[in-house]
């Protein structure tokens, strides 16, 4: 197996400059207007795509002066990577928890290795409603350069999927079945079901844990788990 490459994702980018001391009312200014603009930028990335908003729209609902932008980020990919940052770097702490478990597996354990696993990244998606649904509304669209920070963690996500499947084969858990293929099915379900319930609301809360467990004992049954 492929050794995956260390994660790019980073925390925000602060200004170099900062107004103030940390806690002061400058600073704290500085954070509020940082807040507005991902704030902003998220509701209008929604409602109409990374690629058709401009900095000017950006600024305009945030209450901001476009100097400000500049301030805090580079561009409009920068501020996408941002905003996407949280998601990233807490649903690649939890593959990376998976993977571990894995590798010290039994058979009659994986079932409850992958449970916990999607219902850790239920949690997150709990916490990060609206960034997961640009996630999941950006990702497959044309890499353009506002969505590169998007498009590098739907590869990650796509090879660390893989590497989950092929690391519970080698160790007997799954049958041989093509770690891609697997990866691909169970990603796939997983964004067609959070894309309904996010953007459209076609499940109620309350029946996510019921949906999430179905959804471990499909990908369980179709990879072969052996008992």
């Amino acid at each position: 197996m492929a050794r995956r490459q260390a994660t790019s994702h980073k925390p925000p980018k602060l200004p170099k400059h900062r107004p103030g001391q940390a806690g002061g009312t400058r600073d704290l200014n500085r954070r509020d207007n940082l807040r507005r603009l991902h704030d902003a930028a998220l509701a209008l990335f929604l409602a109409e795509g990374t690629a058709a908003v401009t900095i000017d729209q950006i600024v305009g609902a945030a209450g901001v002066a476009k100097g400000s932008f500049y301030r805090y980020v580079a561009d409009k990919a920068e501020l996408v990577g941002h905003i996407i940052t949280p998601v990233a770097s807490e649903i690649t702490q939890a593959i990376d928890r998976c993977a571990t478990a894995l590798r010290g597996a039994r058979t009659e354990t994986l079932a409850g290795i992958y449970l916990r696993l999607a219902i850790e990244l239920s949690t997150v998606i709990a916490r990060h409603p609206s960034q997961v649904l640009l996630y999941l509304q950006e990702a497959r669209a044309p890499a353009s350069g506002p969505r590169a920070a998007i498009q590098t963690f739907a590869n990650e996500v796509t090879a660390r999927a893989i590497e989950l499947t092929e690391i519970a084969r080698a160790h007997g858990l799954v049958r041989a079945v093509d770690p891609r293929v697997a990866a691909l099915t169970v990603t796939g379900a997983i964004d067609a079901l959070l894309f309904a319930y996010l953007r459209d609301r076609e499940l109620p809360t309350a029946e996510i844990p019921a949906v999430t467990r179905e959804l471990v004992a499909i990908v369980l049954g179709g990879i072969g788990a052996r008992r």
